[in-house]
């Protein structure tokens, strides 16, 4: 059933793409438009725990009067021990027209909010990809989410930005036999297998989503205010007695406001406070699921990017997370307050070719940490190749949806060819 419901939701998407296609051709045919430009990459990422194949294709093309078309189709195999899979999606994809102080997006979007640098509290508008494992990238990891865009431009500066989401997508997660699962899951999973009864809210459904934001932007600063009606993309867990847990998807309703303000030539500080009302947590206490709670919850940010002169390249950014009615340590928060910090840094050696990179955070509250030192070699980037190693310790389950890392120490190599 669930393959069957997949398949007809991408063939529902390339129909919707198709036809977008179709009128935007027939708007600008007596231009004579030039033939769309083919795009695409190849990624291959692989590690001590599993691999994966990406293969992405791209149709892009401009028209007249600010139009443009973007089409995207993909295609993972994921491989980790007996776990084999492949997934064809309709990646990010749409239609991009322009009337008069209004700018128009619609289709499969992959919108990035917020100020964070790999790492953030606002950017919230897409789900992710979490049964990859470690060797993940930020943004890449994103699931395009079909949405409209509207933009207002009240001047040069100033503009309001609205999305409207018709359809929810949870984020994916891994396996309970992945080694990427978290504990959380895993318990879970074995209650399950003993006989209780799991009832899951659909993870995609028609349900409305919205999020508005005002946008300023001057010479040395840029401030963004927020306001998200959504539905949280990990479930949450309550377990009603020990038989019975029900899984479902909470309303998240957030204020934020995000910038950056620039002090010298190459110095800029970040910044991104958000508030949940209600937020709605799971319990996991002692290695058990409980019963879900609520509780305000504000998350601040606060970062700086230096580049100096012989282009190394040096981000710190410190992270805090307070939830006022924090009853139960939760899957990804233990205390009431907790505070961690995010280190990167980047430096190009024989004229930006060879790329010495490192990330790393740790979680001051609880002592975890993750780092990610890495070379990568590019040319021209059409090619980039690249090696590394997760470096992962003092797992309580609480740095994300990919819990255990100091049981998932691992290196890596991946390649990627862009065509």
């Amino acid at each position: 059933m669930t393959f069957a419901r997949n398949r007809k939701f991408l063939i529902l998407q390339i129909l919707l793409f198709l036809l977008i296609f179709n009128a935007e051709m027939a708007f600008s045919a007596a231009e004579e438009p030039e033939r769309p430009v083919v795009t695409g990459s190849h990624n291959w990422k692989f590690n001590k725990f599993s691999s994966f194949d990406h293969l992405k294709i791209n149709l892009e093309k401009d028209a007249k009067k600010g139009q443009k078309f973007f089409l995207s189709l993909n295609g993972i195999y994921y491989q980790e021990k007996d776990n084999k899979s492949w997934t064809s999606y309709v990646g990010e994809s749409y239609y991009k027209f322009k009337s008069g102080n209004f700018d128009f997006l619609l289709g499969q979007l992959r919108e990035t909010l917020g100020s964070g640098d790999n790492i953030s509290f606002v950017d919230k508008l897409n789900s992710r990809r979490y049964y990859v494992g470690l060797a993940n990238d930020y943004n890449r990891d994103k699931k395009e989410v079909p949405a409209v865009k509207l933009t207002y431009y009240i001047n040069s500066k100033r503009n309001f930005t609205f999305h409207y989401l018709p359809v929810f997508e949870s984020s994916e997660m891994a396996s309970i036999f992945s080694s990427w699962a978290s504990g959380f899951q895993k318990y879970l999973a074995l209650q399950v297998i003993k006989g209780a009864k799991l009832v899951q809210e659909d993870a995609r459904n028609l349900d409305q989503q919205f999020h508005l934001a005002y946008n300023a932007s001057f010479p040395k600063y840029e401030i963004r205010y927020h306001l998200f009606f959504f539905k949280e993309r990990i479930a949450v867990v309550d377990r009603i007695n020990e038989n019975l847990y029900k899984s479902s998807y909470p309303r998240d309703q957030t204020m934020a406001v995000d910038g950056n303000v620039t002090l010298a030539k190459d110095l800029l500080i970040r910044f991104e406070l958000a508030y949940t009302l209600e937020k709605c947590f799971s319990t996991f206490s002692n290695g058990r699921v409980g019963r879900k709670f609520y509780s305000d919850s504000l998350n601040m940010l606060f970062g700086t990017d230096k580049t100096y002169k012989n282009n190394l390249y040096f981000n710190v950014q410190t992270l805090f997370s307070y939830a006022k009615d924090l009853k139960y340590s939760t899957p990804f928060q233990l205390n009431p307050f907790e505070a961690a910090v995010s280190v990167s840094m980047k430096k190009g050696f024989r004229n930006e070719t060879l790329f010495v990179e490192f990330a790393g955070i740790n979680n001051l509250s609880t002592g975890e940490y993750l780092l990610t030192p890495n070379i990568s070699v590019r040319n021209i980037d059409s090619i980039k190749l690249t090696a590394g190693v997760h470096v992962n310790g003092k797992s309580t389950d609480a740095l994300g949806p990919i819990g255990q890392f100091d049981k998932n120490s691992t290196p890596f190599f991946e390649t990627e060819i862009i065509f």
